[in-house]
């Protein structure tokens, strides 16, 4: 295994505890963001697990390592889905989490938190205020999940897409709705609200919260969960997209134009706009951005100038990003960007070309 720990040295590790105390939650993770270099390293590891290492760890319906099958050291597990992939590996000179997926928000120490991690402090907190999230699975889940709409990320007219030789538009503005998925949770189901809102008002003095209510929603309709709890993030996201609906029609009935719609937030040109469903709270909307100079390549990459100072917007990771960081962008580099796309099989990742 000397090879394996030589592969493995630059790696977060856990004391190897005795295995009636293994806790996959309790396993630093260490965190490879998508590049072709983490990929290639990504991979390099895991065909030497799959080439050398039969031994493989059983994991619990909620994702965690299972006590009822026996742990023989070493042993590995790997899995993937459309976000990410991750390994956790157990050895006899330390235990590892290694994920090759974007970065998520980060806890009070300064940790990255994982969908499956904030999924279960959430069912742990709805348990400590009276509600039993078990009671909301459902056993047809992946029929349920076919009722999620699709998040609304899309270019109101084709026509508003600039080229790069275009100046786009000025005069635009952008209405964000503050943790718009967990607050169509609240609405739907009124007995959740207390807890949620109670985590949005304290998720600044403790990150915890944020990343919670950010990816529990995500989590609910997964696999990891055999998707127990799609109902829940139908009701959430459908709810979602139903206010942004609401919203982008009072800008149109009030002769703005609608722009683009972005998840939870929509792009509009015209006077800034007012009206129902302003607010600070979870699920409300607020005008973040105004008074901008914006031109979109496509809904989900476009670049805008406020007071001066310039962003960059581009959903994924791009072959620009690998060589200068987007602090250091400028006008039009979003045309010169080429998107990497990984994808996750059996054997790996592909892709990033």
């Amino acid at each position: 295994m000397e090879q394996l720990q030589e592969l493995l040295k630059d790696y977060n590790s856990t004391e190897l505890t005795h295995i009636n105390k293994l806790n996959y939650i309790n396993i630093k993770c260490s965190l490879l963001t998508p590049n072709i270099a983490n990929a290639k390293t990504f991979n390099e590891i895991l065909h030497y697990l799959q080439k050398n290492v039969s031994n493989k760890i059983h994991r619990t319906k909620s994702g965690g390592i299972s006590k009822s099958h026996f742990i023989r050291i070493p042993s590995y597990d790997y899995t993937y889905s459309n976000a990410g992939a991750e390994l956790l590996i157990i050895t006899e000179f330390g235990m590892y989490r290694i994920q090759f997926r974007p970065k998520l928000a980060e806890t009070e120490d300064s940790k990255a938190m994982s969908g499956r991690q904030a999924f279960n402090k959430f069912k742990e907190i709805l348990s400590e205020n009276g509600i039993n999230l078990d009671d909301y699975a459902v056993e047809n889940g992946i029929e349920v999940k076919k009722e999620i709409e699709k998040p609304m990320i899309k270019m109101e007219r084709s026509m508003f897409i600039s080229s790069e030789n275009e100046n786009g538009f000025t005069n635009v503005h952008h209405i964000d709705f503050h943790n718009s998925y967990p607050g169509g949770l609240m609405i739907t189901h009124p007995e959740f609200r207390p807890v949620i809102e109670m985590m949005y008002n304290k998720r600044k003095e403790n990150p915890i919260y944020k990343a919670i209510l950010n990816y529990s929603i995500g989590f609910m309709q997964s696999k990891w969960v055999g998707y127990r709890y799609a109902a829940l993030s139908r009701d959430a996201i459908n709810n979602n997209n139903a206010r942004i609906r609401k919203v982008a029609q009072a800008l149109k009935d009030s002769d703005r134009v609608v722009l683009a719609y972005n998840t939870d937030g929509i792009w509009y040109a015209g006077d800034i706009y007012h009206g129902e469903g302003e607010g600070k709270n979870v699920g409300q909307w607020e005008n973040d951005h105004t008074n901008c100079h914006i031109r979109f390549k496509s809904a989900g990459a476009y670049e805008f100038i406020e007071n001066g100072k310039y962003h960059p917007v581009v959903r994924g990771y791009t072959k620009l990003d690998v060589i200068k960081s987007r602090d250091e962008w400028k006008w039009g580099d979003i045309y010169q960007n080429d998107i990497l796309v990984f994808g996750f099989t059996d054997n790996g990742i592909v892709g990033g070309m």
